[in-house]
């Protein structure tokens, strides 16, 4: 019977770490629209699924703070942290706390494939927009969504770390050796 309780425990703990949050702003809101952004570089793209090729829901998370960087990017697919350094050294710290127990320490791949090489599972994210709605909207095996878990900035600067340290293996033909 230990087996099917430890069983049950660790069913109901991955169910609730993996599942889309619906957030309390939506649960406040009730039937309402969600607010739309308003975006000074345009109207937002469309995101869709990488699986499902659904459209996304862009609602900001309750007290998330939409900043121009992430505002830029919904409205141009542009991710203008690409090359700050300053912004680099910010998504290796999220990319190592949020990331890194599957995709690997230096994206190297573990249970997850690898990010930081020449090869993509999806070929779309190749793009910074096609990456980002990965990371956003989920992927196929234990990749959910992050849509609730990390903000639009916080993935912004994911990807920007996750460029950059293609970019180091590239140069050194290899795993590049550190984050900076």
């Amino acid at each position: 019977m230990t087996f099917g309780v430890t069983g049950l425990v660790m069913a109901a703990f991955f169910t609730v770490a993996c599942a889309k949050a619906d957030g309390p702003a939506q649960e406040k809101a009730g039937n309402a629209a969600p607010a739309k952004l308003e975006l000074k570089d345009g109207p937002p793209l469309e995101f869709r699924g990488t699986l499902s090729g659904d459209v996304l829901e862009m609602v900001p998370m309750e007290d998330e703070v939409v900043t121009p960087e992430a505002k830029h990017f919904l409205a141009t697919g542009e991710n203008p942290y690409q090359g700050n350094q300053e912004a680099v050294n910010k998504g290796y710290t999220i990319f190592s706390t949020a990331c890194s127990g599957c995709h690997g320490h230096l994206a190297e791949g573990k249970l997850g494939p690898a990010l930081a090489d020449d090869y993509w599972t999806y070929p779309k994210n190749e793009t910074d927009k096609g990456i980002f709605e990965t990371i956003y909207g989920g992927a196929a095996g234990m990749m959910g969504p992050q849509q609730g878990r990390l903000t639009v900035d916080e993935i912004l600067h994911v990807i920007a770390w996750v460029r950059h340290q293609a970019e180091e293996n590239a140069k050194n033909g290899g795993a590049a050796a550190n984050h900076g």
